[in-house]
């Protein structure tokens, strides 16, 4: 029973141990070097404290005489016969348990470097027989051998021992430095493991120890001296595989670190096709590559430039040789068109030899490889690497070079769409100020007289536009109106009817009427229009006191008219439009038209791209129907006018852009208490001659 319950405590014990080390440990991942240093300084730590306490009361070494008896313990019971004895006992148990599961979790994280689901179980599978073997001799006394089940278990853990000892993939990636210094430390964990057990289980005489210390471990804990012996198997199994297998891999090592090179030089080419725009930086960082990949002694970058009108190649940027120079080496434009026909590698393995190399023994042009930069079906450049020996490059080292041209290709490519998207953003940027600084070029208010409602819009077809409306007041009477717009749509236009906006607000006040002014605009803006460009016009003047309206046209869609009955009709007056004529024949077409207002007259002044408007089957939305929805609406005010055209012009695109700039101006006559007159009579119309 007492038995029992030590065990059962030994058992909780080694337990802890090992949980502790696994939760410690068990979340750093050290380099195998670290690991096996740390496991050296272990092992060593723990064999001097090994040492030392086999020195506490040390008996002497006598012939004859039974190893156990010489230990301090009884030769019937097995019980320790002086403290000294049973203070060894619990103290190498101790030191011993502690060791074997710090040595099993630290082989654990190098075994399981790339786990998979077979690794982790091998591993499982040995540290559980390894468990259950150490278990099974709870029962057993000290100085009885083990049946055949017991020694099966561990025949079996010791199988497992060696499938797990040879997962060494932590070995490939280590430079020839690490490897022999992960050699040098598996060997001196090696040779303190091997002498560790030596000691243990035949002892020392030199020492002055009869015996090894496994016997204060057997006579104290059965289990716990057969799981530190499994254990010390073990690492003395993955000590020598790990030798072995670094040894050799050795060779390797260089090939190996040039994949690595390579995979870093992909890496940085990755990292400037998603982030590295500036030019310089770019082609530096491709010419570079092959270099930095370890599959050339020096490369540069040629990059054909069609914006600038020539298909040569120039060379931008260079690495492990000077810029200049390699001008005079290489004949670059006779590659550069054998490269564009063949679009595959072109691989010069005597460079010397062939006619289109100018280099001389001496230069470090030994071997040539140049490689296409394609993106989309075209050629970008070419990028060269050359190495100082004939027959320098390796099959995989020149497809490297391809890939590294493939990846290079996309990276100038991304960053020349990334420089267009910013020279896009740009100019959006500038049109959104241009469209901002239009806006406040028209009313920010509509003007309020007795007697009229007013409603005014404008949208152009894109960001900005060339057509304008505005009002100014004359006098307090008098309000001045006007509608144009510039043939053409974009920023040319806008810049017009900017230019338009200024000439209103200065002429139309000292213009004594609508001709007038247009003949003084037609004078002012012809000057700076270009050919083929013209401004086609509408100016009034309503006259609040007389209850008139005076109007005269320059090539502009003639003004829609509703009375209050719903008759409707356009007003077609003559005039030419603003810029197409600068002689007095200009003021000679132009024709006033002299209105006189009636309550619930409606006149609407707009742009041709109101009555042009298309619907999905390329109908024009038309005179009659602006007519027709003017008079369906004619009891409203302006604003209620306005919107049901723009809601009907809407209903009819359907959905579809506005092909051109569109332009809406409603005024509706309500008329004064005291007027008087015919409503919608036309009292004159007139021609302006000089």
């Amino acid at each position: 029973m007492l038995l029992g319950v030590f065990h059962a405590v030994t058992l909780v014990g080694i337990t802890s141990v090992w949980l502790l080390l696994q939760g410690t440990l068990g979340r750093r991942r050290p380099g195998p070097a670290r690991s096996f240093w740390s496991l050296c300084v272990v092992a060593g730590i723990a064999s001097l404290l090994t040492w030392f306490t086999l020195l506490i009361a040390r008996p002497l070494v006598q012939p004859d005489v039974p190893s156990a008896a010489l230990l301090g313990f009884d030769l019937d019971t097995g019980v320790p016969l002086v403290l000294a004895a049973a203070l060894k006992m619990s103290v190498l148990t101790a030191i011993q348990g502690a060791f074997a599961v710090y040595l099993l979790v630290r082989l654990r994280s190098l075994v399981l470097v790339k786990r998979t689901r077979s690794s982790v179980r091998n591993w499982n599978i040995m540290i559980g027989l390894i468990a259950v073997a150490a278990l099974s001799v709870s029962a057993q006394s000290p100085e009885t051998d083990m049946n055949e089940i017991q020694t099966i278990l561990v025949i079996c853990a010791v199988v497992f021992m060696l499938v797990n000892a040879f997962r060494l993939s932590w070995i490939v990636p280590l430079s020839f430095r690490q490897k022999m210094a992960t050699a040098g430390l598996s060997l001196l964990l090696l040779v303190i493991l091997t002498v560790g057990q030596s000691v243990m289980s035949e002892g020392t005489a030199a020492m002055g120890i009869a015996a090894g210390y496994s016997g204060y471990i057997h006579h104290f804990s059965m289990p716990v001296s057969l799981f530190s012996t499994q254990a010390a198997m073990f690492g003395i199994l993955y000590c020598l595989t790990t030798i072995l297998s670094l040894l050799f891999h050795l060779p390797t090592s260089g090939e190996y670190q040039q994949r690595v090179g390579e995979r870093a030089a992909m890496h940085a080419l990755t990292h400037s096709l998603g982030g590295v725009f500036d030019k310089d930086r770019l082609h530096a960082a491709i010419a570079g590559s092959p270099v930095e990949a370890g599959t050339a002694r020096a490369a540069w970058l040629a990059v054909a430039d069609p914006d600038s009108g020539s298909l040569r190649p120039r060379v931008v940027a260079a690495q492990g040789i000077e810029q200049e120079k390699v001008e005079d080496l290489v004949d670059h434009d006779a590659l550069y068109t054998d490269l564009l026909a063949r679009r595959v590698p072109i691989v010069l393995d005597q460079a010397l030899a062939d006619h289109r190399v100018r280099a001389r023994p001496g230069d470090g042009l030994g071997s040539l490889v140049v490689a296409p930069l394609l993106a989309r079906d075209r050629m970008l450049g070419a990028l060269f690497a050359s190495k100082e020996m004939e027959m320098g490059f390796e099959s995989d080292e020149v497809e490297t070079i391809a890939i590294l041209a493939g990846q290079a290709a996309l990276a100038i490519e991304n960053s020349r769409l990334f420089g267009q998207q910013v020279e896009k953003e740009r100019l959006e940027r500038e049109l959104s100020i241009a469209r901002e600084v239009q806006r406040r070029l028209l009313p920010q208010a509509i003007p309020v007289l007795d007697g009229i409602s007013i409603a005014a819009s404008s949208v152009s077809a894109q960001e900005v536009g060339g057509d304008y409306y505005d009002f100014v007041r004359l006098d307090k009477d008098r309000l001045g109106i006007i509608i144009a717009d510039v043939s053409g749509k974009g920023t040319s236009a806008a810049f017009y009817m900017a230019e338009m906006q200024g000439i209103f607000q200065a002429v139309s006040r000292l213009a004594p009427s609508p001709a007038d002014f247009l003949h003084y605009a037609n004078a002012a803006i012809s000057e700076s229009l270009e050919r083929n460009t013209f401004v086609s016009a509408v100016y009034g003047i309503l006259n609040v006191e007389t209850e008139s309206l005076l109007l005269a046209r320059a090539g502009h869609c003639p003004v829609a008219v509703v009375d209050v009955h719903g008759r409707g009709s356009y007003l077609r007056s003559g005039g030419m439009g603003l810029g197409l004529d600068r002689t007095d024949q200009f003021r000679d077409s132009v024709a006033e038209i002299d209105l006189r207002l009636s309550p619930g007259d409606v006149y609407a002044l707009y742009t041709d791209g109101v009555v042009e408007t298309r619907d999905r089957d390329g109908s024009e939305f038309g005179y009659d129907r602006l007519l027709d929805i003017l008079a369906a609406n004619r009891h409203e005010d302006a604003d209620a006018i306005h919107a049901a055209v723009i809601e009907d012009l809407s209903r009819f695109a359907d959905g579809l852009e506005y092909g051109d700039d569109m332009t809406l101006v409603i005024l509706k006559w309500h008329g004064l208490p005291s007027g008087n007159g015919t409503p919608g009579e036309i009292v004159a119309e007139r021609s302006v001659t000089a």
